[in-house]
C-alpha cells in the first residue's frame, strides 16, 4: 500500500520562521540584515530536520510538499473578508521560499503548487484521490481546516504539537464529529479565516443542533429543534450556505500530478 505524506509547506515554514523572529520582537528598531540571514538560515535548516523526522516517523512511500502563490483565490472572490486579517508573509521570507524548497528537495521531497488554488484544496484533492484508491494519506500541519478530511485511510498529524488527530480528539475538542465541522464552523463562526458565524449562534447551540442529525437541513427537521432556533437560522439561510461553501475544501480538482513524480527515497 502506498503512503503520501503530504507537508502543509507554507504552514510548516512559517510557523518555523515565527519561533525564530519571536525573539525579536520587541526590539526598538529593525533587526540588521545579517540577523534577518541567520533568521532565514535558521528556518531553512529546522524545516530540513523536521522533513527528514516525519519521513523517518510516517515512513512514507511518496512525500510532496504542497504551497500556494497568493491567498487570493475564488474564495476571497465570494467573500472579500475572507483572511483579510491575516498578516502577509514577510517580503524576504517569500524571496527565500526557494532556498526552502530545495532543501526539501535534499532530502527526497519535491514541492507543488498550483496557480489561483489554495493549498489546502490542493492538499484535499490529492488527498481524496489516494483514499479513493484505497492508499493511506498523512497530512501535516497545525491548520484545522483538515480535520473534516480524517477518515478510513487520511490522517491529520500536528507536528508542533506531537498530535494525531482522531475522531475522539475532535468530538473532544468541538463535540462534533469531523465530517460535521464544516456545518459547526459556519454556525459559530472561524476567527481563523475571519469567518463570522451566525448572529447569536454559540458553541452549545450548535454542538446540541447537530446532535439532532448529521447535518443542518436534518436537524432543523427534527421534532426535538427549537422553533426559535429554526426560525433563526432560516432567517440567515443565504449566509450559512455562503460559509458553508467558503469553508468546505474542494476535493475534486485536477492535479495534473502523477505519483511518480514525488516518489520518496530518502536521500
Amino acid at each position: 500500500m502506498a503512503h503520501l505524506l503530504l507537508l502543509d509547506g507554507l504552514n510548516l515554514v512559517r510557523r518555523l520562521y515565527a519561533a525564530q523572529e519571536r525573539p525579536f520582537h520587541n526590539s526598538p528598531a529593525p533587526y540588521s540584515d545579517a540577523t534577518g540571514q541567520q533568521l532565514l538560515h535558521n528556518t531553512a535548516e529546522q524545516l530540513q530536520q523536521i522533513a527528514v523526522k516525519l519521513t523517518r516517523q510516517f515512513k512514507p512511500s511518496h512525500a510532496v510538499a504542497v504551497f500556494e502563490v497568493t491567498h487570493l483565490n475564488w474564495r476571497t472572490k465570494l467573500y472579500p473578508a475572507y483572511k483579510a486579517d491575516r498578516l502577509p508573509m514577510p517580503e524576504h521570507l517569500q524571496i527565500a521560499l526557494p532556498v526552502l524548497k530545495q532543501k526539501l528537495a535534499d532530502i527526497g521531497i519535491q514541492s507543488f503548487q498550483m496557480p489561483d488554488q489554495e493549498a489546502d484544496d490542493v492538499i484535499a484533492s490529492l488527498a481524496m484521490t489516494m483514499r479513493q484508491h484505497q492508499q493511506q494519506v498523512t497530512i501535516v500541519s497545525t491548520d484545522k481546516g483538515y480535520l473534516p478530511l480524517l477518515a478510513e485511510g487520511v490522517a491529520v498529524y500536528d507536528h508542533f504539537n506531537r498530535q494525531q488527530h482522531s475522531q475522539n480528539t475532535v468530538q473532544q475538542k468541538f463535540g462534533v464529529l469531523p465530517e460535521q465541522l464544516v456545518r459547526y464552523w459556519s454556525l459559530v463562526g472561524d476567527k481563523t479565516n475571519n469567518i463570522s458565524g451566525l448572529t447569536g449562534i454559540g458553541p452549545k447551540t450548535a454542538t446540541e443542533l447537530l446532535k439532532l442529525g448529521p447535518d443542518i437541513k436534518t436537524a432543523l427537521a427534527h421534532p426535538d429543534c427549537p422553533a426559535k432556533l429554526k426560525d433563526k437560522i432560516m432567517a440567515s439561510r443565504a449566509e450559512l450556505q455562503l460559509f458553508m461553501q467558503i469553508l468546505s475544501l474542494k476535493t475534486d480538482l485536477q492535479l495534473g500530478l502523477n505519483l511518480q513524480q514525488v516518489r520518496f527515497t530518502a536521500c
